[in-house]
């Protein structure tokens, strides 16, 4: 799938959850528990104890469309993008990543926590720009903040995303919401798979039912 339609994808769905397991057999199961519970992205950090096989493995799924995450080297991108990864995220400024992603056509999302990276992001084409750790620099408020001065960017945020923000970050315009790897490991472990998969679907009923209120006031106003 090209670029373009991973992101006009990812707007109808919005979440990604964030897997950083501390084997290849548990990130696996986190993200096919994600998948159950209608996450339709998943990241696979390369944190993960052979990341790229698990990578690969769920690229064969015609439900989900799974990403590298923590990409910190050009080496890692071309890896993840090799073993069918659809899209690369990064914790930090990478932007020398952008443009191995777009040869390739696949989305990149560099990330940034100042008005400065922001805009530099923006200025290298950035698909998404990732606020990282969104929840320390403001969340949902901070991103409202950073819409004056840059109108035209396409956000992402990791960090704190919860069932009591997750709506916040729809209305303020957020195309891609992490549901954080220490929360998804904490709550599968501890809640079990049947709980994990109803909070998952909790997450993805949040989030239509924020993105049909903003349809409808958008088109009251016109």
């Amino acid at each position: 799938m090209d670029r373009i339609r991973l992101i006009s994808e990812l707007y109808s769905s919005r979440l990604v959850a964030v897997v950083r397991s501390k084997s290849a057999d548990e990130a696996l199961a986190l993200a096919r528990a994600a998948a159950q519970g209608g996450i339709k992205f998943v990241e696979i950090t390369f944190s993960v104890p052979g990341a790229l096989d698990v990578i690969k493995e769920l690229a064969g799924r015609k439900d989900l469309h799974v990403g590298a995450g923590t990409v910190l080297a050009p080496q890692q991108a071309e890896r993840a993008i090799g073993v069918g990864a659809e899209f690369v995220v990064s914790p930090s400024l990478e932007l020398n990543l952008i443009s191995i992603c777009h040869m390739a056509n696949i989305a990149c999302f560099p990330g940034a926590a100042t008005p400065t990276e922001i805009i530099a992001a923006q200025r290298a084409r950035a698909d998404l720009v990732k606020i990282f750790p969104a929840d320390l620099v403001g969340g949902p408020y901070f991103i409202r903040q950073m819409r004056g001065p840059f109108p035209d960017v396409r956000f992402m945020v990791s960090g704190g995303v919860s069932l009591k923000n997750v709506t916040e970050y729809v209305q303020a315009g957020v195309i891609g919401i992490c549901l954080g790897s220490a929360y998804l490991e904490t709550l599968l472990a501890e809640k079990g798979k049947k709980h994990f998969v109803k909070e998952m679907q909790q997450f993805v009923k949040l989030v239509a039912k924020a993105q049909a209120k903003k349809s409808a006031s958008r088109k009251s106003k016109q």
